[in-house]
């Protein structure tokens, strides 16, 4: 069953994570994600702005620990904003940061690609969430 994606605030920029396939931490910007996740949009919005309050090297472009993306549209087609040199794993973020990003898994690795197509089956809720 594809995931269903939706975007909670259309038009605003929305932050949310995930895990890919080998245990690094993804934050997506500014697209839709899968629908399961907009039942906790507090509790993600809240783990953006800690992030964004506690850890700014993490949004310095130049040597940032996250594979991150953004989405210039509504589609669910995301690029890569930069590629750490030493990727932040899930196991090494913070509790604010890592509960949320438990709730998405992604199927694969994101590896080296510069665009994911969320919609061509990268993301599933995680174990014992229903995407419903």
């Amino acid at each position: 069953m594809a995931t269903i994606l939706r975007h909670p605030r259309p038009g605003f920029m929305w932050d949310w994570w995930a895990v890919d396939a080998q245990g690094f931490l993804v934050q997506f910007s500014s697209g839709p994600a899968p629908e399961h996740l907009l039942a906790h949009v507090d509790r993600v919005d809240a783990a953006a702005a800690w992030a964004e309050e506690n850890c700014p090297a993490w949004f310095d472009d130049a040597h940032a620990p996250l594979h991150a993306f953004s989405c210039n549209g509504e589609l669910p087609v995301y690029t890569r904003n930069s590629v750490p040199d030493f990727p932040l794993r899930l196991s090494d973020a913070p509790a604010a940061i890592a509960d949320v990003a438990a709730l998405v898994e992604l199927h694969k690795a994101v590896g080296d690609a510069w665009t994911v197509y969320l919609d061509q089956g990268w993301v599933r809720a995680a174990r014992g969430e229903s995407p419903g």
